[in-house]
């Protein structure tokens, strides 16, 4: 296993400039923002090259939205045909990737929510709690082990009609990679990704401040990032208030109802160095927010853990 740091915090990340190695006054500095995937990503470069790794990351960035609305859709219509569904090259390691981590975590990040987030989505939308017959029957259509893999054909199938595949847990952190990617192409060395503050990939020395969820106007902690990925998962910005419950969008895959142990927000930091590290700090941010404490599933090795602050 790759060597990757966690910090936990009940916390939301939020980028505040000031940071090392910027004069984004100087003619090579180059930024934009579009929204992407219901957010708004923002790239800043810094060097000769920065406009056109920012405008390519941006189409790169387009083209991965585009392939996973058609390759998805396409997948989870084929699902219990029996037939594999071949896909692009960035939605097969995204599908490889998530299919990894839902087996190393057993179960607690699983790539075949779909059908699950679809019924919690539209709760959240009526702001009304589903009956317990249906999360009964969306139960029966969570399982990892439903989708299959032919990485010689570059292909998926879903054994199981009504099983659904959903990236919603991996995608930022993978257009954080492509944009990643690009950028040392380019030769960027001074520089953010942000995909609206809840993925975020340093270059050079920066400061992100962390806010408390409860209070959008509190920073609670400053970190330090210098060429790492940042990720945060928590439960404050997609949500509804029933019952005097909070329901948000993060789904615990053993109960299909949003995890509810005690923790409000994680985030993780995961060196450069590693292979994918934006979809790694992604998914694992995921995973520990609903193992909460007992996160004994992911490798230990050379993880620190920071900070783990309760409701």
């Amino acid at each position: 296993m790759k060597k990757f740091i966690v910090v936990i915090f009940m916390l939301t990340a939020i980028f505040i400039c000031g940071c090392g190695n910027e004069k984004f006054s100087e003619p090579e500095h180059y930024e934009r923002t579009e929204k992407v995937m219901g957010t708004l990503v923002t790239l800043k470069a810094q060097g000769k090259n920065s406009k056109v790794a920012v405008d390519e990351s941006f189409n790169e960035i387009f083209a991965l939205v585009e392939n996973v609305k058609v390759d998805i859709k396409n997948l989870n219509e084929s699902a219990g045909s029996g037939e594999f569904v071949k896909v692009s090259a960035d939605v097969f390691e995204m599908l490889k990737l998530s299919q990894h981590y839902s087996e190393l975590t057993g179960g607690a990040f699983d790539v075949t929510l779909g059908a699950t987030i679809d019924l919690w989505r539209n709760a959240r939308k009526n702001k009304v709690l589903p009956a317990p017959e249906e999360i009964d029957a969306v139960k029966n259509l969570v399982g990892y082990e439903h989708l299959h893999l032919n990485e010689e054909e570059q292909s998926a199938l879903i054994d199981m009609a009504g099983v659904k595949v959903n990236l919603g847990g991996v995608g930022k952190g993978y257009g954080v990679d492509i944009a990643r990617k690009i950028f040392i192409k380019y030769g960027i060395k001074d520089g953010i990704i942000d995909f609206g503050t809840s993925s975020i990939f340093a270059f050079g020395k920066k400061k992100i401040g962390l806010k408390n969820p409860r209070d959008d106007h509190e920073i609670s902690e400053v970190l330090e990032l210098e060429n790492a990925a940042l990720s945060t998962s928590g439960d404050y910005e997609q949500f509804f208030i029933a019952n005097g419950r909070r329901y948000h969008h993060i789904i615990n895959p053993k109960t299909c109802s949003p995890t509810d142990n005690g923790v409000s927000s994680v985030s993780v930091i995961v060196s450069g160095d590693v292979e994918n590290c934006s979809a790694v700090a992604d998914i694992s941010s995921t995973a520990i927010l609903v193992l909460g404490e007992d996160y004994g599933n992911l490798p230990t090795e050379n993880v620190i853990i920071k900070c783990l602050d309760k409701k």
